[in-house]
């Protein structure tokens, strides 16, 4: 029996129980709803937090939100909601 890499046992594991690959696997997921919302995704924790920045750990990238009034409005072990003003979100590796 062939021995399965991690990546190729996550695209086998979605696709038997339906569910996306990006959930499997564990890559960051963002969702950016208008300019007064961002959702993360499978995050790895806070990196800075402040009003106008905030960093987000997200496996192997960072996530970083700019903008004007920021909250975090809900953050759980696997996902983050941020609302305020937003002006743009970077992917840094």
């Amino acid at each position: 029996m062939r021995k399965m890499r991690g990546a190729e046992l996550a695209a086998k594991t979605a696709a038997i129980f339906d569910i996306p690959g990006e959930a499997a696997s564990g890559v960051p997921r963002v969702t950016v709803t208008g300019n007064s919302r961002v959702h993360v995704e499978n995050h790895r924790g806070l990196l800075e937090y402040s009003g106008e920045l905030i960093a987000v750990n997200a496996r192997g990238m960072t996530v970083k939100i700019r903008g004007a009034g920021m909250e975090i409005e809900a953050m759980s072990d696997l996902e983050l909601v941020v609302t305020g003003n937003i002006l743009g979100v970077e992917f840094l590796s």
